[in-house]
């Protein structure tokens, strides 16, 4: 008597190598992740994450993922968990694309979680295909540090770090979870977060995997099986104490993941029993390769590299006009996205590189700056997801201040930044610029 569940992560539609677009290989791999979906015949299907790419996906992107989600709708119900790329706005459309023309009073084939205020959380209840058993998902989008506020009924906790503020909303889920839960009710729990001890591919935004940003293992609901998104390496949660996994991407996103083998979760729970939980690896993506050192050495792994996206870092002595022609002839199957000439002669004129590496980032830098000004809790984690948020679209369409610039230069400035709304939780739109620095 067991419930099966399907689990996928993180597609970041619209996702691009450099200036080279995957859509083959993207289609591809999706007509693959149903396949197996199709094969599996689970009674939950729950994508954890990351939908697209961009907060502005474009028209392409959402017709791919309006036909993938309604192709796992047709296999069983799918939950969609908003993630760090996803926006509220674009999820919404997609949403109501997909259950256009049900019934009224029918639950919606494919659901998306992008409300995690206590009264706008996702938990439903989903029946196995035996009848016996009911799927139980509590989903939790993802919390942008800059825009998380929450009811806290200890006032103390206005001030408390992202960390805990993040443990008093999980805690909240497992309350849902498990309230009126029944013998034959199984819980299983969805977000899209950092668990402390996650192996990060490296092709993550460096602020959505900071140590201060990690949830504890410890902290996740006790439930039968934890469907996690954000970290593109698929693996167990080890310290969680329940079969907790990401199943990570489903293409080498960059050369930060050339060493991972992609793939899906298939799981089998059930009260009383041992789960069954299988990584099904996916095959559809071209690998990712990485080719360092000289010509005549990267000669000799040529043929072994075929039909792959490659990034080339070649060792000469002078530069070399002509180098991406040679690497081509050498590579007639392969893309070249990325040649970097390194010359030793250079790296020893200036020694001191390896000295500049070690200096403090400007992330750093800013969090000892907030801090010694008072700039604690709330208003620090705020200010340093700003920060994030202005790396990652340094040049919007939009050039009008946001409330991240605006908090930001407040935060510089020095004026306080303690006030906000605490009967909000902003899951997917901007606070406005004067609750964040009022």
């Amino acid at each position: 008597m067991t419930g099966r569940v399907f689990h996928t992560s993180d597609w970041h539609l619209g996702r691009q190598l450099g200036r080279h677009r995957r859509d083959s290989e993207v289609d591809a791999v999706l007509d693959e992740i149903v396949d197996i979906a199709d094969d599996f015949t689970p009674d939950l299907i729950v994508h954890s994450g990351d939908l697209f790419d961009s907060s502005r996906p474009g028209l392409e992107d959402l017709s791919r993922a309006i036909e993938a989600l309604r192709r796992l709708g047709a296999i069983a119900p799918v939950v969609v968990v908003a993630g760090n790329h996803d926006t509220r706005n674009v999820l919404t459309f997609v949403e109501s694309m997909l259950n256009m023309g049900a019934r009224e009073g029918e639950q919606p084939r494919v659901r998306f979680a992008t409300d995690a205020r206590p009264d706008g959380l996702l938990v439903a209840d989903y029946p196995a295909q035996e009848g016996e058993l009911t799927l139980r998902i509590g989903a939790l989008p993802y919390l942008h540090p800059n825009r998380f506020a929450y009811d806290f009924t200890d006032s103390a906790l206005t001030t408390a770090t992202y960390a805990e503020r993040l443990r008093t909303v999980q805690a909240d889920v497992y309350r849902r979870l498990a309230t009126g839960r029944g013998d034959r009710d199984v819980l299983v729990f969805a977000a899209h977060l950092f668990v402390e001890g996650a192996l990060p591919s490296y092709s993550e935004r460096k602020i959505s995997i900071a140590t201060d940003y990690a949830a504890a293992a410890a902290d996740l609901p006790a439930v039968a099986y934890g469907a996690l998104g954000h970290i593109h390496k698929p693996q167990l949660v080890g310290r969680a104490g329940f079969p907790a996994y990401y199943a990570g991407s489903p293409l080498q996103m960059d050369f930060g993941e050339t060493g991972d083998t992609k793939s899906v979760v298939l799981a089998e729970i059930g009260p009383g029993i041992k789960p069954r939980i299988e990584l099904v690896p996916l095959t559809s993506g071209r690998r990712l390769v990485r080719l360092e050192g000289t010509l005549e050495e990267i000669a000799q792994r040529a043929p072994r590299v075929q039909d792959a996206w490659v990034k080339a870092v070649v060792n000469v002595e002078a530069p070399d006009p002509f180098l991406p022609d040679t690497l081509a002839k050498m590579l007639p199957q392969a893309t070249l996205v990325t040649v970097e000439e390194h010359r030793a002669g250079a790296a020893e004129r200036l020694p001191e590189r390896e000295t500049a590496t070690e200096l403090p980032g400007i992330e750093e830098l800013l969090r000892d700056y907030l801090l010694g000004r008072g700039t604690t809790g709330l208003a620090l984690d705020r200010a340093m997801a700003a920060l994030a948020h202005l790396q990652a679209d340094p040049e919007p369409d939009d050039p009008t201040p946001c409330c991240e610039e605006t908090l930001l230069g407040a935060a510089i400035a020095g004026q306080p930044l303690g006030g906000y709304d605490r009967s909000s939780l902003l899951s997917g739109t901007d606070s406005t610029a004067a609750e964040i620095t009022r």
